[in-house]
């Protein structure tokens, strides 16, 4: 009996929504695939529904539910109300991705699926000719900076693997560069913007302080607050399908070097420019950037021409496959 109340009510909807996606498009759809791939059909769609053309019935049919602006409020609406209920619920009150999580004060954290220890020494160890000019930024995961932000149920989407692995990482090696952002990020200030899992523009800093320390031995670096910007958010924007607009902190680092390293940067999305501007890194060193790949990792000849060569990763990634680029 419930399937027969139901099903009326589901078919209602759906063509409600088609209706209005044909009627009344909106100009901003909320969906992941923004475009439909048309095969040149251009028949209406009820015409199409006679035809033997199903394939552009259906891609018709999914513009139309893109495009419609009674979908598209109705996910702004559960979008907004999934957000802003995360500050007075325990549960996990976002539906949209499973790639995410709300916390206390609508903070975005990524889920994690996977937690290794890893217990073998081998694995951990890193042999290159070149690994004297190896600087190694591994960035924590950003609930494990924001455990308080948690809510506590929200504790099982934290890893104390990542942790234990870096300080063995970093004992194995020794004779290598490897920045700790634990200790950099242990001071109680915010470190990753609040719709995002990258680091904000306190984060960057402390992270490229690292580096400059690193590189230059003798200069003793600092950051100021030089003004404003507003943050990118872009994770919560794209998997949680709200924007916000807020306003944090923007700081530099003085002093510029007198004499700027050549390096190169094997990054991940945290030295994209949205996160970490080229025109500001082109201020304290001569960059080249190059994304991750087993390929570009064990080209060793890469690396003769530089100075220092930075490894950036998060630090989940790293340790579940691009440390073995290194080994092979």
């Amino acid at each position: 009996m419930k399937k027969y109340i139901l099903m009326p009510i589901v078919i209602i909807l759906l063509l409600s929504v088609t209706v209005s996606g044909v009627y009344f498009p909106s100009e901003n759809s909320y969906s992941y695939v923004n475009s439909i791939e048309s095969l040149g059909e251009q028949r209406s769609i009820t015409r199409l529904i006679f035809s033997n053309n199903r394939k552009e019935l259906k891609n018709k049919i999914d513009s139309y539910v893109f495009e419609s602006k009674l979908r598209n409020a109705a996910l702004n609406v559960l979008a907004s109300a999934s957000w802003n209920l995360q500050d007075d619920l325990f549960l996990d009150t976002q539906f949209f991705n499973t790639e995410i999580f709300y916390g206390v004060d609508g903070e975005l954290y990524p889920k994690i699926n996977e937690c290794e220890l890893i217990t073998t020494e081998e694995k951990l160890k890193i042999k290159s000719e070149y690994k004297s000019k190896f600087i190694f930024v591994l960035v924590p995961m950003k609930q494990e900076i924001e455990i308080a932000n948690l809510n506590y149920l929200q504790k099982k989407y934290l890893c104390d693997a990542y942790k234990i692995n870096f300080y063995k990482f970093t004992n194995i090696n020794k004779d290598i560069r490897i920045i700790d952002l634990y200790k950099s990020f242990s001071r109680g200030e915010k470190y990753y913007e609040q719709g995002d899992t990258h680091w904000n523009n306190l984060g960057l800093n402390l992270a490229l302080i690292e580096l400059l320390s690193s590189s230059n031995p003798t200069n003793n670096f600092h950051y100021q607050q030089t003004g404003t910007y507003i943050e990118n958010n872009k994770v919560l924007e794209r998997l949680g399908l709200i924007k916000i607009d807020k306003i944090s902190k923007r700081y530099e680092v003085f002093p510029e070097p007198t004499s700027k390293k050549k390096i190169l940067i094997i990054h991940d999305s945290f030295f994209n420019s949205l996160y970490s501007p080229t025109s500001y890194l082109d201020k304290y060193f001569q960059v080249d950037y190059l994304n991750w790949s087993k390929n570009i990792v064990q080209n060793d000849e890469l690396y003769s021409e530089y100075d220092f060569v930075i490894l950036e990763s998060s630090i989940d990634i790293f340790f579940k496959e691009r440390i073995l680029f290194l080994k092979d």
